[in-house]
Order: structure tokens, then C-alpha cells, then sequence
């Protein structure tokens, strides 16, 4: 708990409010944050600089939620706030209570929500996440450069550079898609994939984007100020001319941008460790597999990827690293089965 106590503390004492001369007496926007503690990704990292990106552009009170399951699966959680930042990877779980319960939040309750990077790849085995937000994605291409199309004039494009290349991300494989593009990318093969979009759920707007794997995106300007133009149009603050609500400009002292970090007893981000860690599980698990894969010399070109997917069975869940690589467990690993 104390990890979960020195972030929070961490943030509240680092995020300084610089483009308004006066601080300002109307109410934030409020922000829940959900995350997972961090397998492929340092989550850690990115909530810190997504809260980050926000305050030095709006004025909202975040709050995080992490991996707080049994919440998000039972409890109207989204109530009090304005807007919702699914920040989670959980392409394990097929729980269809959890799904449903987290779709009611848009839309039955109506409140708006921005689904980032492997929010997309969760629940993937399921037929039923992805219509929330229009986008269906089972797979990516590697970290690389990824210059990126703009469709059309929108407002969450404001300040956003025409030519503008996230510096290495990966490339989500659209399979199908329903919403409005605002961002793509050429894939390998030469085809346009959705790297940013809107979609509706009746009156409700949810704003997604494939964006967000390297802590080098998280960093990107760019990046910060799409995700922040993001959540002001899902909550009626950005007219269509780019203009921000008077009373949301960000205030000019420091503040507690990071009002309550909540979390299950004992669960806490893993970290830079944790994730070095992850990575050594996952090698232990399926890197003699996937070394098999690339010498073979019956099995070349798409041989080779069939063979290295079928290799992914033998990866352990995502909730057996977490368990394994929690700062509690690494004095005594358990092992992995290759």
C-alpha cells in the first residue's frame, strides 16, 4: 500500500499548472482512470503521464482505479464522474458479467469514455467489448515509426501536426471497424488501419485510439494533446472550432491533480521490474518455441507466423505474472514451465 501512498504523493507534489494567470473557482472535470498493474506495458508510468497530460491542459481531478475487478464487475462505478479512461490490458478474460457491467457504464448510464491502446485487445476471445467502442483488433505489427493520416478536420485533431509520426508504437490490425475515423495508419501490406476514432453509443461519445504501447508516445506532445482534446469533446467542452470552456483552462498553482489511487489489499503497479520480469516469464515460457520457429527450415514466411502463434499457448496469463512478478513475490519467484 505504501507504493500505491508514494505515487499518489509522487504526483501531487510534481504536476504545476503553468497556462493560466488565475486560478480558477469552477469545479473540474472529474477523471477515473482504469488500469492494470502492468504486464507489457509500464502502467505506472503512463497514468502518471497521462494525469500529467491532462492538468497541464484542463482542469479536472483524476482518480485511479486499479485492477479493481470486482468493482468495475458489480458496481455502477462510473457514477460522479464525467468521463471514463479505460488504460487496461486484459486480453485474457472473457468474464461476460464484467463486460456488460462495463459497457453499462456508456451505455445505459451515459457517461463518456476514451479506450487507449490494449484496452482494445482485451477481452479479445469475446465477440462483445469491441462493439462498445467500434473497433475489433486481435493482433499487432511490430514497434516501429507510425506516421499518421488524418481523415478529416475534427475537433480532437486540433494542434494535432498534419504530419505528424508517433516515434514507435505498434500497429493494430483493424478487423472490423464501425465509427469514424480521425487517425490511420498503412500497414506492411500496404492497407489503411484505424489508429484513432469516435464512436456512439446512442448520444454518448467514446473515443478510442490503438496509440499508447511506448512510454516514448506517452511522452509525445502530440499524443498528450489528443488524448486531452479527447476528453474535452466526449464531455461537451471543445466547440467545433477547437475552443475550450473558459472555466476548464488549467489553473495556475499546483494542485492534488491525483485525488485517490484505489486498488484490491495487496495489489500494486508492477513497475519497470516488474515488467523485466514479465518479459523473462514470458521468454522462460515460449522462447525455445519460438527459437524452433525461426530455424526450422520447413517453415518460412507465413509458416513461420502461424508456427510463432501457435507458440502463444504456451504463454502463461496475465494474472500468473502479475502473481509472480508483484514486488511481494520476486524475492521467491515460482518457476514457469517451458
Amino acid at each position: 500500500m505504501c507504493r500505491i501512498f508514494c505515487f499518489c504523493v509522487s504526483l501531487s507534489l510534481t504536476i504545476l499548472m503553468a497556462h493560466s494567470s488565475q486560478a480558477t473557482t469552477s469545479p473540474p472535470l472529474k477523471v477515473l482512470i482504469l488500469t492494470s498493474p502492468g504486464v507489457y506495458h509500464n502502467y505506472e508510468l503512463q497514468t502518471q503521464a497521462l494525469a500529467y497530460a491532462l492538468a497541464e491542459r484542463v482542469h479536472v481531478q483524476v482518480d485511479v482505479s486499479l485492477a479493481e475487478v470486482e468493482r468495475w464487475k458489480t458496481t455502477d462505478f462510473a457514477q460522479g464522474y464525467d468521463v471514463l479512461i479505460y488504460n487496461i490490458c486484459m486480453a485474457d478474460n472473457q468474464d461476460e458479467t464484467l463486460i456488460a457491467n462495463l459497457r453499462r457504464q456508456s451505455e445505459v448510464l451515459g457517461v463518456p469514455a476514451l479506450v487507449i491502446h490494449c484496452a482494445m485487445h482485451s477481452f479479445r476471445e469475446t465477440d462483445l467489448w469491441w462493439p462498445m467502442f467500434g473497433l475489433q483488433t486481435k493482433t499487432h505489427e511490430s514497434l516501429r515509426p507510425l506516421t499518421q493520416i488524418q481523415t478529416a478536420p475534427h475537433p480532437i485533431l486540433n494542434g494535432i501536426p498534419k504530419n505528424w509520426t508517433v516515434g514507435n508504437d505498434e500497429l493494430y490490425i483493424n478487423l472490423q471497424f464501425e465509427a469514424l475515423t480521425l487517425l490511420s495508419v498503412i500497414s506492411a501490406d500496404n492497407r489503411p488501419h484505424t489508429t484513432a476514432w469516435l464512436a456512439y453509443q446512442g448520444a454518448t461519445p467514446i473515443f478510442g485510439t490503438t496509440l499508447g504501447h511506448s512510454d516514448e508516445t506517452l511522452d509525445d506532445p502530440a499524443f498528450q494533446r489528443l488524448i486531452a482534446n479527447a476528453v474535452l469533446f466526449v464531455t461537451g467542452n471543445l466547440s467545433d472550432q477547437g475552443a475550450v470552456a473558459d472555466r476548464l483552462d488549467p489553473v495556475s498553482n499546483t494542485i492534488n491533480i491525483i485525488d485517490t489511487v484505489s486498488a484490491p489489499e495487496g495489489v500494486v503497479f508492477l513497475g519497470e521490474t516488474g515488467k523485466d520480469c514479465a518479459y523473462r516469464q514470458l521468454a522462460i515460457a515460449a522462447g525455445p518455441c519460438y527459437l524452433g520457429c525461426i530455424l526450422n527450415p520447413l517453415e518460412w514466411g507465413e509458416a513461420t507466423q502461424i508456427c510463432k502463434r501457435s507458440c502463444e499457448r504456451k504463454l502463461p496469463s496475465s494474472d500468473d505474472i502479475i502473481s509472480t512478478c508483484s514486488p511481494d513475490a520476486q524475492s521467491n519467484p515460482l518457476p514457469v514451465s517451458p
